[in-house]
């Protein structure tokens, strides 16, 4: 029997109703997100009428330009049913499916959706260039919300070829890049002391334009003496114990690992990586956006709005440190400051 995993609904059960019922209403409604990743299955039954097809785009398609706005590039077809941009693409758009078919249910299913295929011609990597050129073409688009789950290393800026410091400059200076809620994954691995600097090391984090999103340790002291004193923007989730998001089959198969036989032997909340937080976070980000601008007539929210409107709802990062009830989000970001 089909099994279907409803998003909103899990996190309309969270402690403590973090995310009120009426941001939840708005499902993302007259909201354009640009999700920016590996690429998406749109084969999956849940995904079939997600997004428009002149509104798929590969930044490393030979045929690429950030000044073309109607897309052609095909970059569906090649992709597994449990790759990393599928797995949190059905997290933000799944839709009920018409077909007798395991789904997932997005959290902002009503959004306007954007696919950019951030990867190099060989779908082996992402490059500066590839982000670069993503976070222009959404700013070209219009974009509102731009969801991000990847980032690199920033020592890459002064390693490839034609970017540099002024072009990334230049890009983020670009007015619909400043105007653009962005969403980033803070890359946040487990190993040796992860938190050391981490915002530094990274691209695009630091940058004033972008909200961090990272997946908390158990250790948040860590998270704390290293993130606090950063002027960074900074969303992070905790999901301990949160055994709900690993029951369904279809959640199961679509969203918790890249292996078919996982569902059988799923190691606890192994979805739950920087790439998961900043799905639901911007998820919820777009959430807040849509509730915003249907309560200015129609006016979008600017990002002192949405920072303020955010922090109303979700923890301090500080209170963390006193064991809280799983699962929580915690916020440090200033409004003055964006």
């Amino acid at each position: 029997m089909p099994t279907t995993f409803d998003w909103s609904k899990a996190i309309s059960e969270l402690p403590g109703n973090p995310i009120p019922a009426e941001w939840l209403a708005t499902k993302g409604k007259d909201v354009k997100v640009a999700f920016i990743d590996t690429g998406v299955n749109l084969g999956l039954a849940s995904l079939q009428n997600s997004v428009a097809t002149n509104r798929r785009f590969f930044t490393g398609a030979p045929t690429f330009s950030v000044g073309k706005l109607l897309a052609n590039d095909l970059i569906q077809d090649s992709f597994p049913q449990t790759g990393h941009g599928t797995k949190y693409f059905s997290l933000l758009a799944g839709q009920q499916p018409t077909t007798d078919a395991d789904s997932v249910l997005g959290l902002i299913p009503d959004a306007t959706f954007y696919i950019i295929k951030t990867r190099d011609k060989n779908d082996v990597t992402t490059t500066v260039r590839n982000l670069l050129d993503a976070f222009e073409l959404s700013a070209n688009l219009g974009i509102d919300v731009a969801i991000c789950g990847l980032c690199i290393s920033a020592s890459k800026i002064d390693e490839e070829p034609n970017v540099s410091q002024a072009e990334v400059d230049r890009v983020f200076n670009l007015p619909g890049v400043k105007k653009m809620h962005i969403f980033n994954a803070l890359e946040n691995r487990d190993t040796g002391n992860p938190w050391d600097d981490i915002a530094a090391q990274m691209f695009p984090n630091r940058r004033p334009e972008v909200f961090n999103v990272a997946r908390l340790p158990n250790d948040i002291d860590k998270v704390v003496d290293v993130i606090l004193p950063q002027q960074v923007s900074f969303l992070a989730a905790r999901f301990e114990d949160w055994s709900v998001l690993t029951k369904g089959g279809a959640a199961e198969a679509m969203i918790d690992s890249d292996s078919p036989e996982a569902g059988t032997n799923l190691g606890a909340f192994k979805i739950f990586s920087s790439s998961s937080a900043v799905a639901i976070m911007g998820g919820i980000g777009t959430l807040a956006f849509s509730f915003l601008k249907g309560q200015n007539n129609g006016v979008s929210p600017s990002k002192a709005q949405l920072a303020e409107l955010l922090n109303t709802r979700l923890s301090a990062l500080e209170s963390g440190m006193v064991a809280p009830a799983a699962p929580t989000f915690f916020t440090n970001i200033n409004p003055s400051a964006l």
